[in-house]
Formats: C-alpha cells, sequence, structure tokens
C-alpha cells in the first residue's frame, strides 16, 4: 500500500478520532471511561506504528529493488 504524505496525514487525521469515539460516547452516557480510556491508550500505539510502517515500507522496498 503505498500512500503519499497527504494520504498519510488525511489516514491519521480520521483514524485518531476514530480511536477516541469509544472514550466520547463512553463520557457522554456519564459511565465510568477509565476501562475504555486504557483500551484506547493499548491499541493507540499499534495504530500509529502501523500507519507509520505503512508510509515508509513502499520507500524501503524501491530502495532494495535498484540495487
Amino acid at each position: 500500500m503505498d500512500l503519499s504524505d497527504l494520504e498519510f496525514w488525511a489516514f491519521l487525521a480520521v483514524a485518531i478520532p476514530g480511536l477516541l469515539l469509544p472514550v466520547i460516547i463512553v463520557w457522554w452516557k456519564g459511565r465510568p471511561i477509565v476501562l475504555i480510556a486504557l483500551l484506547s491508550l493499548v491499541f493507540w500505539p499499534g495504530a500509529l506504528i502501523l500507519a507509520f510502517r505503512l508510509q515508509r515500507r513502499p520507500a524501503e522496498l524501491k530502495l532494495k529493488a535498484e540495487e
């Protein structure tokens, strides 16, 4: 998957609020958010690492193909 810079930032602009949405919904309903917030924090780094790896991988593959 080859993401341009604009596509990458658009992906993050959609993914980050998507990760916060469950916390916001639980908070809005007036329930304790601790468990949902912890789950979101656990999945945040994985989602961001995946986004950065998807952006960087095609460049690495192109360099290997040129060698």
